[in-house]
């Protein structure tokens, strides 16, 4: 029996078997190979095309890099670095200053009102950055709301320079409030205390140690609204028809859009708004390696907010920041939605619904807009979950040599805007080689599709690691004890523990797919309507309230499909959320 069983042990097949990838290792270089097709292959398309500027040809001829020197020798190129530079750092310091200011009042003290600063952080976050700007736009034109409010000065204020830095500030102030009131939340009085004892005077504590102890989440802060700001490709979009300020993803869409097309010089502004962004958080970095500190003990509680004696004046305040922050834009998006005639403003005989009509009316181009948007927004979340799920299930219990690769290809598109991973997708997809190869990606749906799974990666695993991590290794160890193979255990075991953040992931991602303007201005195939397509094009063409009834309908039943699902979803599941450590 023992001679049976050893022979069977030394069988050919059982080494055969024993030098075969465990699944764990297979699906590492699965989700690693496939993160290089979404993230890597896009972006190191551009930089191989400036090296070799007719790539896409399939001639492989040394470029001789003069691109980079017409970079300020071209006018427009040149302009629009610059006021990309001059937009993005002022509305870092001011956005910091507001959004730092705003987290100070609202952890410090207890006022009326004070919760609806929270509410208006991740209103404006979660809203697209277009329909924001298309509101101020509104707001400050000839004949706009500004003009009816007697106060025609705000209008020519808002179209320039310190106008459009205000407008960023005020659409990205709630990245420098997120960032800092996390570091307002506990109170460490007792440092404070002990200066005091010290003899320091008040204003030595705030420079010695309050301002310190909060340097590293204002520099967080300022950080992340410079990277968004000097990315953003909403507010150019809906400016340019109004105030000329050339910036450099608008410059971008110039160069893939117009006749002759020029991919190199596509590439050349890509790498130079990359290359802003690494500098950014490469200054993060170094800076926060020198001025962290852990101030936080046993005796630090939560912050106990006073009422202050001069609480009616920072309820006033805060109702005139809300009134500015969301009404001033978006509540003069909703009233021009009902308006006849933008420039009579809004009185009763000029309220109508004629434009909520042509937008649902039979042969409007919203209706296959809305089919199309919302079918690449579902493969868009249903890839990014996809991935990222496994791919959190990789950086969380796996020891995979490829971790760490993951971890970086998984977030990186985080740090890179989305008109530059637009234009990796169409450096790569458009190959000649790929064309002769049957392989057609371009110039289809699906081009959309991948670009906006590749950009939402970094959500979905942010999101679903955050839940993940909740669940001890150890119960996975059991299941595989019992004989539970990989998918079993993640099927059986980790998808219900945590299918609260894959819920949240998933319709995050469906949510900004939506409204992706960058992305899908850059990629939309030809005779394929999507919905910020063709809501930019009727803007740009004056055609406001058509346009206006078309966000606030389409934003309707996002809404819809985003609290439907939630319900159904948690009541087809409701063992899953009722118990458990994803919630």
């Amino acid at each position: 029996m023992s001679v049976t069983t050893d022979t069977h042990r030394n069988s050919p097949l059982t080494g055969l078997l024993a030098r075969l990838p465990k699944p764990e290792s297979l699906l590492g270089w699965f989700i690693a190979a496939t993160l290089v097709v979404l993230v890597g292959l896009p972006l190191a398309a551009i930089l191989l095309h400036l090296a070799y500027p007719q790539l896409y040809l399939g001639i492989f001829d040394l470029g001789d890099f003069d691109l980079f020197t017409d970079l300020w020798e071209r006018r427009l190129w040149r302009t629009a670095v610059q006021n990309s530079l001059y937009l993005s750092f002022g509305t870092m310091v001011i956005g910091t200053l507001i959004g730092a200011g705003m987290a100070y009042l609202r952890h410090t003290y207890r006022f009326p009102t004070a919760g609806l600063i929270d509410f208006a952080a991740w209103f404006v976050l979660v809203m697209p950055s277009f329909i924001i700007a298309q509101g101020w736009v509104l707001f400050g034109r000839s004949g706009g709301t500004a003009h009816q409010m007697g106060m025609p000065w705000l209008g020519e204020f808002i179209f320039s320079l310190p106008g459009l830095v205000m407008v960023m500030s005020l659409a990205n102030f709630p990245l420098a409030y997120l960032a800092f009131s996390a570091a307002l939340h506990w109170n460490v009085r007792s440092l404070e205390q002990a200066a005091r004892l010290a003899g320091a005077t008040s204003a030595q504590v705030v420079r010695t140690i309050k301002l310190p102890l909060l340097l590293p989440a204002l520099l967080s802060a300022a950080i992340l609204v410079f990277v968004d700001t000097v990315g953003d490709f909403g507010l150019p979009a809906a400016f340019l028809s109004v105030f000329r300020f050339p910036l450099i993803p608008y410059v971008i869409r110039q160069e893939i859009q117009t006749v002759p097309v020029s991919f190199e010089g596509a590439a050349v502004l890509a790498s130079v708004l990359v290359a802003m962004v690494a500098i950014a958080i490469t200054i993060q970095i170094r800076l926060l390696r020198n001025a962290g500190a852990d101030f936080l003990t046993g005796g630090a509680r939560p912050v106990d907010r006073p009422r202050p004696r001069f609480w009616p004046v920072l309820t006033a305040l805060n109702v005139a920041f809300l009134g500015l922050a969301i009404f001033a834009p978006l509540g003069t998006s909703l009233s021009v939605s009902f308006l006849q005639r933008y420039s009579t403003g809004f009185t009763l005989d000029n309220l109508t619904l004629l434009n909520y009509r042509a937008v649902l009316s039979e042969g409007s181009v919203l209706l296959p807009a809305m089919a199309n948007s919302f079918g690449i927004a579902f493969g868009a979340a249903l890839i990014a979950l996809a991935v990222g799920f496994l791919a959190t299930y990789l950086l969380a219990y796996s020891g995979s040599r490829l971790r760490r690769f993951i971890d970086i290809t998984s977030t990186v598109t985080l740090a890179v805007p989305g008109i530059v991973l637009a234009v990796g997708y169409i450096l790569w997809w458009n190959q000649r080689w790929l064309a002769d190869w049957g392989i057609q990606v371009y110039n289809t749906p699906w081009v959309i599709v991948l670009c906006s799974a590749a950009a939402s990666i970094p959500i979905a695993v942010r999101v679903v690691l955050g839940n993940v991590a909740q669940v001890p290794k150890s119960f996975l160890n059991s299941a595989s004890l019992q004989g539970a193979g990989l998918w079993t255990r993640i099927r059986t075991v980790l998808m219900p523990l945590t299918l609260a953040g894959l819920l949240s992931a998933g319709l995050a991602v469906f949510a900004t797919s939506v409204f992706d303007l960058a992305i899908t201005t850059m990629l939309q195939p030809s005779g394929f309507p999507t919905i910020p397509v063709i809501i930019d094009e009727h803007f740009r063409t004056v055609q406001y309230g058509w346009a206006t009834a078309a966000t606030v309908i389409v934003c309707l039943i996002t809404a819809a499909i985003i609290v439907t699902t939630r319900f159904l979803v948690k009541r087809l599941f409701r063992q899953y959320f009722a118990t458990g450590g994803s919630q």
